[in-house]
């Protein structure tokens, strides 16, 4: 803050912003639940791998600081691109999530833009802030 010759610090207020960090973390033939009971059911159905993300009530995706598909490394907090990066990654979360307390997006190459490297297992790292 800067000081002010006969300025009224009373007339100043401060307000706490709370942000909260939400990541998905999703590999390409990583069967779910859902899919595994009906496999040993014996029943078919076709399910789409989406990628989901949730912030705490009252807070919503505000900005997405990370989204890669392809073979991102690390962890949440701390991902990083590889060589086989699809780079509009980001705009799928960006165009379904900002704003809204949660979403889903579909774990598909050609939401992403293509597959960045043919013939070999994807996987899908997105950190979203919310606020």
């Amino acid at each position: 803050m800067f000081e002010e010759w006969g300025g009224e610090p009373e007339g100043i207020s401060l307000a706490k912003r709370s942000t909260t960090r939400v990541c998905a973390d999703i590999v390409e033939g990583q069967p779910s639940l859902k899919s595994w009971h009906m496999a040993t059911s014996g029943k078919s159905n076709s399910l789409q791998l989406k990628a989901h993300l949730r912030c705490p009530a009252e807070l919503k995706i505000s900005d997405i600081q990370f989204a890669s598909y392809g073979l991102p490394q690390g962890t949440c907090g701390n991902y990083h691109e590889s060589s086989c990066h699809v780079h509009k990654s980001n705009d799928a979360f960006e165009k379904n999530c900002i704003g809204q307390q949660s979403c889903s997006v579909n774990v598909v190459p050609e939401i992403f833009g293509g597959d960045p490297c043919p013939n070999n297992s994807k996987k899908l790292a997105v950190e979203a802030m919310c606020s």
